[in-house]
């Protein structure tokens, strides 16, 4: 018996397809319903690209890239990779350095050891304490904007037309004409 529980003569022999050995032996052929492996896009650290990158798969920079940056999935700059151009993306997590506008349909997270010098636009953002940002922050959400309910216009509304009604009701500080309302006393009449 060996080391995992195979038979010696099944692991020294080859299995035949119609061996009743190749169940045992033989690693299990991949499904077609099975969910295929996450697909990784990898730039390595010492290697530089310059022009446009794009794809459908997850994008890591280690290395370094020089132009835009155009994926359908997250993009992670890695604490080596440097990044000169802009990254539109659906999630930016940047631990490296990145010099160029940074648009997220998700989100947009800087790690401590990030340097982001541009401006951002994505729903959700994520400076961590340490990293380093300058530019702009819009966060702007591809979801309809909400606009004010009519009634809640309505009431606001009427508040304030009640608020100046209650100060045309209200007597002015020295009488309705302007006079004071305390009684005048001449000196010497009583």
């Amino acid at each position: 018996m060996s080391l995992f529980g195979r038979r010696d003569n099944a692991s020294s022999t080859p299995a035949s397809p119609g061996d009743s050995r190749s169940q045992d032996s033989a690693a299990p052929a991949p499904s077609p319903s099975r969910p295929q492996q996450r697909r990784i896009t990898h730039i390595a650290p010492g290697t530089r690209i310059r022009g446009e990158v794009t794809g459908p798969t997850e994008l890591l920079v280690e290395g370094e890239v020089e132009g835009e940056i155009r994926v359908d999935a997250p993009v992670i700059v890695g604490g080596e990779g440097v990044v000169q151009g802009p990254i539109t993306a659906q999630v930016v997590r940047i631990g490296g350095r990145v010099f160029g506008n940074v648009v997220a349909a998700d989100r947009v997270e800087v790690a401590p050891s990030g340097t982001l010098e541009g401006d951002i636009l994505s729903p959700r953002i994520t400076i961590a304490e340490g990293a380093f940002f300058k530019g702009r922050v819009e966060m702007k959400s591809d979801k309809p904007e909400k606009t004010a309910r009519p009634d809640r216009q309505d009431k606001s509304e009427k508040s304030e037309k009640s608020e100046k009604a209650e100060e045309t009701r209200r007597p002015r500080e020295g009488g309705e004409s302007g006079r004071s309302t305390k009684a005048s006393v001449e000196p010497g009449k009583s």
